[in-house]
């Protein structure tokens, strides 16, 4: 009896199922269709308040379910009205965040304003606010400066959130919206990284009384003359753009530092403006550099015996440099300003050098002594972007005397796939007596970037 009943229940299994039954797939979808989408038929402001649970991109997605659905998004994440009503409608939902327990989404809102302009602003659980505003482009943009003062109250603000902003993205803020984002700003007590991108206008920025400020990014403001950092726990700084006069806290040393100004002085810069900057580096382990920057404002910076400073004055946390060079027409490679310097780096692991075609050049580089220090911690060199063969294997030739390792050097080769690496081999006895140098690259290398991984400001 157990076995006929099993075979009955399996029967009218495959019966139901309808993989196996094709005219019941088809009763399914009859039966599906001639449904009422009762959802759909629920009034706007029902429809809002459930995309409003939904993560921003997921509500986004709603406007493609039915032309029924395809502007209600709009109504619940876009808003018209003033900068100020911006400010005003994120901070309050910064306010309700965790009662609205929206841990697990990532909200946004569109604010249009003023003539076109557009505020996109976006929150995420793990405390990233990002405000990018979208605004007509400007040949002239008119100039504005920028006090961050976090101690500094501001004016048409509800109560300070109680969702605490860690991370905060500022993109293309202009001279219109700076004193309203920045009457934001001055409630987030507990910021920890700050990200300002893309301002336009802006020509001086001033960030005081951060307590627990530790990443600070600046990244192609272009009219940018002057920065002044007071904020004794930054561990990280990154610059990107022309480069401004800088102004440290006296208390600052930092772990990682960029300093991308390969598009040259952004003032009629002093020399000496560099002196306390090379103070605040001394434990930096992440650095990118600029040669022009190297030749022109640190090398006059140093002490007046440059024994003295390479006895006492030498990066020895220093493990990855990303060194950006050039190249001028018609000339070799001069890799002196490179040599010298890898002598203030005993503990270097990681080596890149890129030579940028568009970089800041100096007309008349400096002569640099020669002292016999060599690199023992070295494990990789990548070079990238150079003319020619001979100038890579040149400057590896150069790099060897300096090394008391060998340390794995790897050269770009671009192809219309994109780029390929080569590794550098010794030639041999044959191949030295036919040629002049004692070094090759060959062969593609494979796995590169997990052999040796990105600087960790190359990808920003």
């Amino acid at each position: 009896m157990g076995k006929k009943h099993k075979k009955k229940k399996k029967t009218l299994e495959k019966k139901l199922d309808p993989t196996c039954n094709t005219s019941n797939t088809k009763n399914l979808m009859a039966e599906a269709n001639t449904k009422e989408d009762l959802i759909s038929r629920l009034p706007d402001d029902i429809l809002c308040c459930i995309i409003s649970l939904l993560p921003f991109k997921s509500a986004v997605k709603t406007s493609f379910l039915s032309t029924r659905w395809k502007n209600i998004w709009k109504m619940n994440l876009v808003r018209n009205g003033t900068i100020e009503d911006a400010v005003i409608a994120i901070s309050s939902f910064l306010n309700d965040f965790n009662d609205l327990h929206r841990s697990r989404n990532i909200w946004g809102i569109q604010f249009n304003f003023h003539k076109g302009n557009v505020l996109l602003a976006s929150v995420s659980p793990n405390r990233n606010l990002h405000l990018d505003f979208y605004t007509a482009k400007q040949e002239f943009p008119r100039q504005f400066g920028w006090q961050l003062d976090l101690n500094c109250q501001r004016f048409y603000l509800p109560p300070s959130p109680t969702f605490m902003i860690k991370t905060l993205h500022l993109v293309s803020v202009s001279y219109h919206t700076n004193e309203a984002v920045f009457s934001l700003v001055s409630n987030f007590h507990f910021l920890e990284s700050l990200i300002i991108a893309k301002c336009n206008g802006l020509n001086s920025l001033r960030i005081v009384s951060i307590p627990k400020l530790v990443n600070l990014t600046v990244f192609d403001c272009p009219q940018l003359k002057s920065l002044q950092i007071r904020a004794s726990r930054l561990n990280s700084f990154r610059y990107r753009g022309q480069l401004p006069s800088f102004s440290f806290d006296h208390e600052l040393f930092l772990a990682d530092a960029m300093f991308d100004f390969r598009k040259g002085p952004g003032y009629r810069s002093a020399n000496h403006d560099f002196d306390l900057i090379l103070y605040r580096i001394k434990s930096v382990k992440n650095l990118t550099l600029c040669r022009w920057n190297f030749e022109k404002q640190i090398c006059p910076s140093l002490h007046p015996d440059p024994f003295y400073f390479l006895r006492y004055y030498k990066f020895h946390k220093l493990k990855e440099l990303w060194w950006i060079d050039y190249l001028k027409d018609e000339e070799l490679y001069n890799s002196d300003a490179l040599i010298y310097f890898l002598k203030f780096c005993p503990s270097l692991e990681i080596l890149s050098v890129t030579i940028d075609p568009k970089s800041y050049q100096v007309l008349s580089p400096g002569t640099f002594f020669e002292e016999n220090i060599r690199l023992k911690h070295l494990k990789v060199v990548k070079l990238d972007g150079f003319r020619s063969q001979e100038d890579e294997i040149s400057l590896a030739e150069k790099l060897k005397e300096v090394f008391s390792v060998d340390p794995k050097i790897v050269a770009t080769t671009t192809t219309s796939n994109g780029n390929s690496w080569r590794s550098l081999v010794k030639v041999s006895e044959l191949e030295e007596e036919e040629g002049s140098f004692c070094y090759k690259f060959v062969e593609e290398v494979k796995h590169i970037n997990e052999l040796c991984p990105k600087h960790p400001h190359m990808s920003l």
